[in-house]
C-alpha cells in the first residue's frame, strides 16, 4: 500500500510539473490557426461599355456597397491560405432610347482563394499583400423601348475565373482582427474587360 501510495503522488507530481511547464511555455500567436471575418466595402467598376454610355449622356452608377466573407488559415506568422465570397453589388446604367426610359444592370459576385504574405510590424499590428484566382458568376440586363414601340428587356449571364490581387492592414486584439484592405479583380469576359476595385473593412476572430 506505501508503495502504491508512492507512485501515485511522484504521478500526481509528474503531472503537476508537465501541466506547469506547459502552461508556462504556452504563448498565444494571434498569427497560427484558422480565422474567419466579414466586411463590407465600396466597389467600384471600370468597364468600357459603361464609359461609352457615360460618354453618350447615359446615367451611370459604377460603384456599389459591397459584402464579403472570408475563411483562412495561418501556416505561420508570415504566410496564409485564405477562401472568400465576395458579392460587388450593382452597377447601373439609364437613359432614353426612342424617346422612351432605359436602364441596365450588371451584378457579380463569386469565390476566391489566395495567398497572403503577411509582413508583423509591431503589437499586433501587420501589412499584407494577397494574390489568388477568383471564380464569378455575372448577370445583365436592359429594358428600353425599341423601334417597333415595344418594350423589351434582355438578360443574360456570364461566368469566369480570373486572377485578382490586393494589399491591406490588419490589427490583432484578443484574438479579434480587424482588417483594412484594397483589392482589385481583373475580370474577362468575351474580350471585354470588367475591373473591380474593392475598398473594405473587415472583422474577423482567430481560432
Amino acid at each position: 500500500m506505501k508503495r502504491l501510495a508512492t507512485t501515485a503522488a511522484i504521478s500526481t507530481l509528474a503531472l503537476l510539473a508537465s501541466t506547469s511547464a506547459l502552461a508556462q511555455g504556452y504563448q498565444y500567436d494571434p498569427h497560427a490557426g484558422f480565422y474567419l471575418g466579414a466586411g463590407v466595402g465600396n466597389a467600384m467598376l471600370d468597364n468600357d461599355t459603361f464609359d461609352l454610355l457615360d460618354d453618350n449622356g447615359a446615367n451611370t452608377d459604377d460603384s456599389d456597397t459591397a459584402y464579403k466573407m472570408f475563411a483562412g488559415y495561418d501556416f505561420n506568422e508570415n504566410f496564409s491560405l485564405e477562401a472568400s465570397y465576395v458579392d460587388f453589388g450593382d452597377f447601373t446604367a439609364s437613359g432614353i432610347i426612342n424617346g422612351e426610359p432605359a436602364n441596365g444592370d450588371i451584378s457579380t459576385d463569386g469565390f476566391g482563394i489566395g495567398l497572403v504574405g503577411r509582413l508583423p510590424i509591431q503589437s499586433g499590428f501587420s501589412i499584407h499583400a494577397k494574390v489568388g484566382m477568383f471564380a464569378w458568376d455575372g448577370e445583365a440586363k436592359a429594358t428600353y423601348t425599341n423601334a417597333s414601340n415595344d418594350r423589351v428587356t434582355l438578360s443574360g449571364a456570364s461566368d469566369g475565373t480570373d486572377p485578382f490581387y490586393g494589399v491591406g492592414a490588419e490589427y490583432v486584439l484578443d484574438r479579434v482582427m480587424i482588417r483594412g484592405e484594397y483589392e482589385r479583380y481583373d475580370l474577362s469576359d468575351s474580350g471585354e474587360d470588367f475591373t473591380i476595385d474593392l475598398a473594405s473593412v473587415s472583422l474577423g476572430y482567430l481560432f
